[in-house]
């Protein structure tokens, strides 16, 4: 009898006549590969989930909405990100279209909001007024000194309740034009500044805000 013949007699043995040593060989040389397959799989995906949950955007983004060719309130992100060290992403969205389903940067913006890419905005105060009564920013009444309470811009915020819209007001915006040593440009004096309402750098950006108010 030949080997090849020895051994192919062995593999027809029925599992439960084999031997512990022949049970184990078996289950190592058919099963070895498809549990190892698993095991890949099972540890690619935790580290997936793992990193999906622990990570953070380092980048504390500020966007000016509609500014056209007016880039003056930039200098003001770039020195508040340098003297703290943070990265900064400085996003400028033009064409954003008030009350136009067709505005793609309109959508963007949307987009943007809902996932919470956004930390501080500046807006034109009807395009502000238009994201605030839907509820895109955050309240400022705990994040601003208490001398600044009486001048921030109030939205009357909508949310749905028993099919009916009820008006809920909000303080969370502040008119540039309010605060000390912005620009004296077209823009500033019609644009307000917000803080997102799921921005991922709360404390980053209500530093950044009060850092403005505070020259």
């Amino acid at each position: 009898c030949s080997m090849k013949q020895r051994e192919r007699s062995k593999d027809e043995i029925p599992f439960s006549e084999m031997t512990p040593a022949q049970k184990r060989s078996y289950l190592w040389d058919y099963w070895r590969m498809p549990v190892l397959a698993v095991i890949i799989i099972a540890v690619a995906l935790i580290l997936l989930i793992r990193a999906m949950v622990t990570a953070k955007d380092p980048l504390f983004t500020v966007t000016t909405v509609d500014c056209g060719d007016d880039t003056s309130f930039a200098p003001y992100a770039e020195q508040f990100a340098q003297q703290n060290g943070i990265p900064l992403d400085q996003t400028l969205i033009d064409d954003v279209v008030v009350g136009s389903a067709s505005s793609q940067s309109g959508m963007a913006l949307y987009v943007r909001l809902q996932a919470g890419s956004e930390d501080i905005l500046i807006l034109p105060e009807n395009v502000f007024m238009e994201y605030a009564v839907s509820g895109y920013f955050t309240d400022l009444t705990d994040v601003v000194p208490q001398e600044w309470k009486d001048k921030l811009v109030i939205a009357e915020q909508r949310y749905d309740e028993y099919d009916e819209v009820q008006p809920e007001p909000v303080a969370c915006g502040i008119r540039v034009r309010d605060i000390p040593g912005m620009p004296d440009t077209q823009y500033a004096q019609d644009a307000a500044i917000a803080i997102a309402y799921n921005t991922g750098h709360y404390d980053t950006a209500a530093a950044f805000l009060n850092s403005l108010l505070e020259k």
